[in-house]
């Protein structure tokens, strides 16, 4: 499975925020964005090139993003954090600040999460929702506020400056990404490809900033999700695999009912269901032009 023609095609893209730069990849034109594609943590845009390689459209433009710190995009300044908010809020900037004409939002996992957020802010900017593996939130219902503000922080403070640890070929870091996969090997590859970064003394390290791993010390409760989801006027697609990750279904049986103009779809393959049936996406991604 070769996509480097596909990655050939791209123009690399990139939006300059207050705290530093989001970049990523286009497909068609750059001039034109149609879609915005937003990946899963510790994953990076290449996510996105088994679809991209289904994209025709050369007067429409497909951007696929790197979330900050990860991929080519920035890292975040140092005392500061990577909060679920912040990754809203970027994306919010992106789109009511960077780009004038409404877009479909492709988001897998926690982009899709994102994604269903932002929409509600700023329905007049999304003409179509399709989350992959995703729905609603992370909520804070069954948490204890003042353990999970403990744990929050002592993470944060442990991360604030961790390192990777290296490999001595790309190989060596393929084998390590695909041992936390369920999905192919060939698929984890692309992931890699984008995401490692070669050192002075010519080994690998992964290019995302250690610290999107700390915990995170506070989440919405479920009021507040009513609340959003109950914002998303436009059409909504939540496309799952029938072996992907077991609480999306009970996050649309929770919340489905606030949603006005909600699709269900499953798709034989797991959380990254979009990588390994890209056409089905693609064809949904045609349906909303």
């Amino acid at each position: 499975m070769n996509f480097r023609t596909t990655a050939a095609k791209a123009t690399p893209v990139s939006y300059e925020l207050e705290w530093g730069v989001v970049r990523g990849l286009c497909w068609g034109d750059p001039h034109n964005i149609n879609t915005i594609a937003t990946h899963g943590w510790l994953d990076n845009c290449h996510s996105f090139l088994p679809v991209a390689e289904h994209w025709n459209d050369d007067d429409a433009g497909l951007v696929a993003l790197d979330w900050a710190g990860h991929g080519h995009s920035d890292h975040r300044p140092p005392g500061t954090h990577y909060h679920f908010i912040d990754y809203a809020y970027d994306l919010w900037q992106i789109l009511t600040h960077h780009i004038s004409n409404p877009v479909t939002l492709l988001g897998h996992s926690m982009g899709g999460f994102v994604s269903n957020v932002v929409s509600s802010l700023c329905p007049e900017k999304v003409d179509k929702l399709i989350l992959v593996e995703a729905f609603g939130l992370l909520v804070s219902d069954e948490m204890n506020a003042r353990e999970q503000l403990i744990k929050g922080f002592a993470s944060r403070y442990k991360k604030r400056s961790g390192r990777w640890r290296g490999y001595s070929t790309l190989e060596t870091a393929i084998d390590a990404r695909a041992a936390q996969a369920d999905f192919s090997r060939d698929l984890v590859a692309l992931l890699v490809d984008r995401g490692l970064n070669k050192t002075s003394d010519h080994s690998f390290s992964w290019r995302a900033d250690p610290r999107v791993k700390s915990v995170s010390p506070y989440r919405l409760h479920s009021t507040a999700v009513d609340e959003l989801l109950q914002g998303l006027n436009m059409p909504v697609t939540v496309v799952r695999g029938d072996n992907g990750h077991e609480n999306l279904s009970r996050a649309i049986e929770r919340w489905q009912h606030h949603v006005a103009d909600l699709s269900l779809i499953t798709l034989n393959g797991g959380h990254h269901v979009h990588m390994e049936q890209p056409e089905k996406i693609a064809e949904l991604l045609k349906s909303s032009g």
